[in-house]
């Protein structure tokens, strides 16, 4: 699970492995998110119609098929209805966190995702630090929350990043993990990335310390 939260207007995504998906308080913010996303989407197609841009709400739930609506749907829906060249373009131009016709979503501090994480009784590890501006003095301030890993191997990692991250891991004794981003076409392709065979059980005996059972 990715849960998007956020550190004074900047995006910090925290994944969560190993928990457990029906944990009630997990649920109930989910649904939070959920609702979040259904007022988000309708004011995102309020303003696009104020450009000049109308699109069909019905089929923008028709293109989420009954999934988490966002960003990529309403994208797709104004490829089809000819506003964009691309999903990329619709993002570039008019979604992008900033764009015209941008709306903003509830989010939790970065803090309060670990927490959620460890209670429904998973691993929180920060999503593609490199993307944050200000990641190395982040991640301190995480691992007093108890963050468990940090993705190492993300498009959005430079070289350098990634030096960087591994020596965090190894100082604090975090999880490295990885992965391809892929919510639509931008950074690698689906399963381009590969991670050491250790990796899972790493992430499963770290799960252990917050399991209730």
């Amino acid at each position: 699970m990715e849960i998007g939260a956020e550190d004074d207007e900047q995006a910090v995504d925290i994944l969560g492995y190993c928990l457990d998906p029906e944990y009630p308080n997990l649920q109930a913010q989910l649904k939070v998110f959920r609702e979040g996303r259904q007022d988000r989407g309708r004011r995102i197609l309020d303003r696009l119609q104020s450009m000049g841009m109308p699109l069909g709400w019905e089929r923008v739930l028709e293109i989420a098929e009954g999934g988490s609506l966002g960003r990529p749907h309403i994208a797709q829906a104004m490829v089809e209805a000819g506003y964009a060249e691309s999903i990329n373009d619709a993002f570039d131009r008019y979604l992008r966190t900033g764009g015209p016709a941008f709306v903003g979503r509830p989010k939790l501090t970065p803090e309060a995702a670990i927490e959620l994480i460890h209670e429904a009784g998973g691993v929180a590890v920060l999503a593609h630090p490199g993307l944050i501006p200000y990641h190395l003095a982040l991640i301190p301030r995480l691992i007093r929350a108890g963050l468990d890993g940090v993705e190492v191997q993300h498009a959005g990692n430079n070289y350098t990043v990634r030096e960087n991250l591994r020596g965090l891991a190894r100082q604090h004794k975090l999880v490295m993990t990885g992965g391809s981003d892929f919510h639509r076409p931008r950074y690698d392709q689906l399963g381009s990335v590969n991670l050491s065979p250790e990796t899972v059980p790493l992430l499963r005996a770290r799960a252990r310390r917050y399991r209730r059972d």
